[in-house]
């Protein structure tokens, strides 16, 4: 019984062809099996001819992709416009510095709270040298 499901599992790694009809739902892995079991290889010669055709359509359908994605990305790259980009670039300064004073007040004010009455070891670091 596992030899012939070790068969079955080379025979699906040489046909990948297999693997898409199963998750295309065409069909399931048990259907498969018990075709290869009954019939052998033979159960499945329009696989094989879909295999001779599909090298050809997958080259060109990625060489054909790989050229739409360029052209799409070139356009968007057309399309921007640099004055928007520094305005935008500017403003998220902006908001950043904000957020920065109101961070950097609430630390000194954290600060200024912890004092433990010893007015030696009240002294921050940068007091001290």
């Amino acid at each position: 019984m596992s030899a012939k499901l070790d068969e079955f599992k080379e025979f699906v790694k040489k046909h990948p062809l297999l693997k898409g009809m199963v998750q295309s739902k065409q069909r399931t892995w048990q259907e498969l099996y018990e075709d290869y079991c009954i019939l052998g290889e033979a159960a499945f010669p329009e696989e094989e001819k879909e295999e001779a055709k599909a090298p050809e359509k997958k080259e060109t359908k990625s060489s054909t992709s790989t050229e739409d994605l360029i052209k799409s990305v070139v356009g968007y790259v057309k399309k921007i416009d640099p004055d928007q980009v520094t305005k935008t670039v500017t403003s998220i300064q902006k908001v950043l510095e904000l957020f920065g004073g109101i961070g950097g007040a609430a630390a000194g004010s954290a600060l200024a709270k912890k004092s433990t009455g010893d007015p030696l070891f009240d002294k921050r670091f940068d007091e001290w040298y």
